[in-house]
């Protein structure tokens, strides 16, 4: 099967396209990848745009590369979008390499232009010795199982429809058509780690066995399949074996995990996605035999071995200070619950302590203060005869989650004296007496 007719069947057995109509936009540098991919594109009757960028890295040759594209533009009667980009100026101030530079530079305009065009997709020129150099380079850093699969034929809206064909392949293509190409200067040197692998270390692995680049092609296919079937049964198990509260949160018990083989890697499958890094899940999975309270937390999560469980659950802002005013009727707390205070001539029927109390009025002091615990928090329990107990040790002993004592509200008075652990018990001081007689409902919903 020639190049033009492998090309039209990888797009289709890969799904490359959202719709055969659709535009889409064609990152073209002028080499010869980008120049053959245009032609294959035209030659099948696809409808695209060419976007060039010029990163202005190689003075008088990065304009040439420019106005050559422009010509291949006009010559294949298709629109094209060039910008000049201030790339040195930009590393330096990020901070970033060259490289990285332009990648991020090149890839923020792309989805600008898709977003203002109408493009469905972006396509790179990635072949399959990109793909392969992609590998070894994971390889020598290091790397797990998703990292044996070189490049994605497909990521969000970038698509690869060359990952098929070899350089080589790609070469005899254009030389046969006589298609014209730019030469990068800077490909020629090993300079860059990716120049080294291609000029210096897969020869060496083609010396070892000739088709060397195919075989290393179907060792990713199989390495993508295989991560595919893994993440198939490693999310069945989890949605088998863990349990999500109304909150959000998730809790799995610790005994089901400790069982299932290499459980650090086995979280890491699921806590990556929350920004949980492999160092912390090897951490949990050390701890899942060890005392509870051992916690890790990524920017918007955090994972924590409770007494039974593994609980992962978003994290909380930081409880505000709410001052309550004495003629305050309803306060609205940032959880979505409510505080109501209602003025009653009786204190009978005494609440549960949990979701509502009643206090004798005159020992109020305005305002109250709703703000979440604090070590060292001290209160007396109710019932516990005017007994002074740290917070701390109160919810140790109701067997409290460190989750649920973050979710925690506490009560008060305006001379600095706890009123109520919300949704817990009341404190001792408070309790009403026989010469009251003007009380306070204060309930929580």
């Amino acid at each position: 099967m020639e190049l033009p007719e492998r090309f039209q069947a990888f797009i289709r057995s890969h799904a490359l396209l959202s719709d055969p109509s659709s535009t889409t936009l064609l990152a073209v540098s002028g080499g010869l990848d980008s120049i053959v991919m245009a032609h294959l594109f035209h030659a099948s009757g696809l409808p695209f745009s060419i976007a060039h960028c010029n990163f202005q890295l190689r003075g008088a040759e990065s304009d040439e590369e420019a106005e050559f594209v422009s010509l291949l533009a006009a010559s294949l009667g298709t629109p094209i979008f060039i910008k000049r980009f201030e790339t040195t100026a930009y590393a330096a101030e990020h901070g970033l390499s060259t490289q990285v530079a332009a990648r991020e530079l090149r890839y923020a305009w792309f989805n600008e232009l898709s977003t203002q065009h109408g493009f469905s997709q972006i396509a790179t020129a990635h072949h399959l010795n990109d793909s392969v150099e992609t590998l070894v380079l994971h390889l020598a850093r290091g790397t797990g199982i998703r990292g044996l699969h070189g490049i994605p034929a497909k990521n969000a809206r970038v698509i690869r429809p060359l990952l098929f064909a070899t350089r080589t392949e790609i070469r005899a293509f254009a030389e046969a058509k006589h298609i014209m190409w730019r030469e990068d200067s800077s490909n020629a040197g090993d300079a860059y780690t990716r120049n080294f692998i291609r000029h210096r270390i897969i020869p060496l692995l083609e010396e070892i066995n000739p088709g060397f680049l195919h075989a290393a092609e179907q060792t990713m296919s199989r390495m993508a399949e295989l991560e595919a079937i893994n993440t198939f049964l490693t999310s069945h198990w989890w949605s088998e074996n863990s349990t999500t509260e109304p909150d959000g949160s998730v809790r799995i018990a610790l005994d089901k995990l400790s069982g299932v083989p290499h459980p650090g890697h086995f979280l890491f499958i699921f806590l990556e996605q929350k920004g949980f890094t492999p160092e912390q899940c090897r951490q949990l999975a050390a701890g899942l035999q060890g005392e509870p309270g051992l916690e890790v937390r990524s920017e918007k999560f955090r994972a924590l071995i409770d007494r039974k469980d593994l609980m992962i659950s978003s994290l909380a802002p930081q409880k505000p200070i709410i001052q309550v005013q004495d003629d305050d009727l309803m306060v609205r707390l940032p959880d979505g619950s409510k505080l109501f205070l209602m003025p009653t001539d009786t204190a009978l029927p005494y609440p549960d302590g949990q979701t509502a109390i009643v206090v004798e009025a005159e020992k109020l002091v305005f305002p109250l203060l709703l703000r979440g615990w604090e070590p060292g928090d001290v209160f007396q329990p109710f019932g516990m005869g005017g007994q002074s107990q740290k917070l701390q040790d109160f919810f140790t002993n109701l067997k409290l989650s460190r989750i649920e004592k973050d979710q925690t509200w506490l009560l008060i008075n305006g001379d600095g004296t706890a009123i109520w652990v919300v949704g817990y018990r009341p404190d001792e001081r408070f309790r009403v007496g026989s010469a009251g007689d003007k009380f306070l409902k204060i309930s929580i919903l």
